[in-house]
């Protein structure tokens, strides 16, 4: 069975370019282009990781990280944070909150993808506990 990830970016040439990446290491790939989709992905979904943009249009990344944190079914599963929002206190403020990684855009896609394996790997989710969806 092929793992699954969410990634949520408003650019859909971001989202093109990661997915082709992850499709070739056998993940599947849900997109999102706002965090509250996300999160809606993420519940149905049940990946073994979530990447996410920090500054989005109608939901932002960091408050889809929040919820995903506070909630105890999702707040094992690792998240990158994934942006070009390179000021420090973005970064920290992403950490403090839960971030398991954090990595600026633009990108070596070989790090990329040894980061997302690696937290890929990490994975402490166990979605065979989690509530149905429509129970949420």
């Amino acid at each position: 069975m092929r793992r699954r990830i969410v990634i949520a970016d408003d650019d859909s040439t971001m989202i093109n370019l990661i997915t082709a990446r992850l499709n070739l290491a056998l993940f599947d790939v849900f997109a999102a282009e706002s965090g509250p989709e996300a999160v809606r992905l993420i519940r149905k979904s049940e990946p073994v990781l979530a990447i996410l943009d920090v500054n989005m249009p109608g939901g932002n990344g960091l408050e889809a990280l929040g919820i995903l944190k506070g909630d105890p079914v999702t707040a094992t599963l690792p998240v990158m944070m994934l942006s070009g929002e390179r000021d420090p206190d973005t970064v920290l403020n992403a950490m403090s909150a839960g971030a398991d990684d954090y990595m600026v855009k633009p990108f070596n896609p070989e790090r990329f993808m040894e980061r997302v394996n690696r937290l890929a790997q990490g994975s402490g989710v166990s979605w065979a506990k989690a509530a149905p969806i429509w129970e949420l």
